[in-house]
This record gives structure tokens, sequence and C-alpha cells, in this order.
């Protein structure tokens, strides 16, 4: 029986498009096993449902409202304990990493997974078995936020409303269509590998 709980009452870099799931090399199978979704540590489900419930909103006047109610209605579903910070992010902090946490202008590698709200992976380094890098700060609000709370090492779900993510004018796939619709929440699973020290001159 599926948990949800309807409301009451009722860039500067782009993320690359996904590739296909076929001709993968033992090292992209490896990688994008071990990347598989984290498994909630057991929670009571009452309490986890009476917390997530906390961040549902009444009667969404907006989109930011919108997209914080399809969130929270996800985690209720998958039973994920969430944070929230003040813009709106919607967090879980997976592994905290070691040292100290990343900061604006730090230029690093991950390996990440996108998603959207019904499962569907739009783009994974994990396929690709190719680590992306770039300075925090040049990517979408969400994870320029969401990256530095923690360190490196570290592992973090971000659940990213559009105006986090990339709003109503979505990601194009450069053809006719989208990558990421307009107005889409989004589900990132973000792995820091490390600090890489030297990066490109002239940016972050």
């Amino acid at each position: 029986m599926k948990r949800t709980i309807l409301a009451l009452n009722a860039l500067f870099f782009l993320l690359a498009a996904c590739s296909g799931d076929s001709g993968k090399t033992p090292g992209q199978q490896k990688r994008e096993a071990a990347q598989q979704e984290e498994p909630v540590d057991a929670v009571d489900e009452d309490q986890a449902i009476l917390q997530l419930s906390a961040y549902l909103i009444a009667e969404p006047q907006n989109q930011a409202e919108k997209d914080q109610n399809a969130i929270v209605n996800y985690a209720i579903d998958q039973l994920i304990p969430l944070e929230r910070s003040r813009t709106g992010l919607l967090y879980r902090i997976i592994e905290a990493g070691e040292g100290e946490k990343l900061k604006w202008g730090d230029y690093i590698s991950v390996h990440y997974k996108g998603y959207f709200l019904d499962g569907r992976v739009f783009d994974s380094s994990y396929r690709r078995d190719k680590p992306l890098q770039f300075y925090i700060g040049n990517m979408i609000p969400g994870w320029n936020e969401g990256l530095q709370l923690i360190a490196p090492g570290g592992r973090i779900q971000l659940f990213v409303p559009s105006a986090l993510g990339y709003g109503e004018k979505g990601l194009p796939d450069g053809k006719d269509g989208f990558l990421v619709p307009p107005d889409t929440p989004l589900v990132f699973e973000v792995e820091v590998i490390e600090i890489v020290e030297g990066g490109p001159r002239g940016q972050g």
C-alpha cells in the first residue's frame, strides 16, 4: 500500500544527458551497482510519517509549495527522513565525509545520478563511468547549497524543488524537447570523491 499522504484539504553548468544501458563495461557495471540507493535505516514508520507530514503545506499557492508537497509525499512513500534548509532545499545526508565541509569555490570531483520523482533516471555519471568535475558555485542552486553540507568522501541525497533546479525554463535536450521539463522537482544522489587541487584557472 502506498503511504502517500495527500496535501491537507485536497545554469552555468548543464548536466549531460544520460547514455543508454547497452554496451556497459565491467567498470561501469561495478560503479553503477555500488551507487544504488542506500537503504534507509530502520525507522518507526508512524514517527517518520509524522515528521515528514509536518513539511506538507495545506493549500499550496505557488510552484515552490507544490514542489515541496510532491517531494514530501515521495519521501513518505519511501520512508526517507528529510531535513529542510531555509531556501527550501530538502536533503538526506547518507555519509558526512571526513574533514572540513566543502565550501563555495572548491573544485571537486563527484559521481552522481539524477532522477525524477517517478524514479526515471535522466542523468548518471556512473553510466558514463566518468566523474564530473566542477567548481561549487557553477552548478544549479540546489547543488551549490547542498554540497556544502558534507565533506570529501561524503554522500548526500538532494531533493531539489524546481526553483533550485532548472526552474520554469527546464533543461532543453538540444532537440525539440526537454531533458528536464519546466517546473520539475528532482532528486540527486551525489558522492563527493575528492577536492581537486589546481582546478582550471579563471573560474570558480
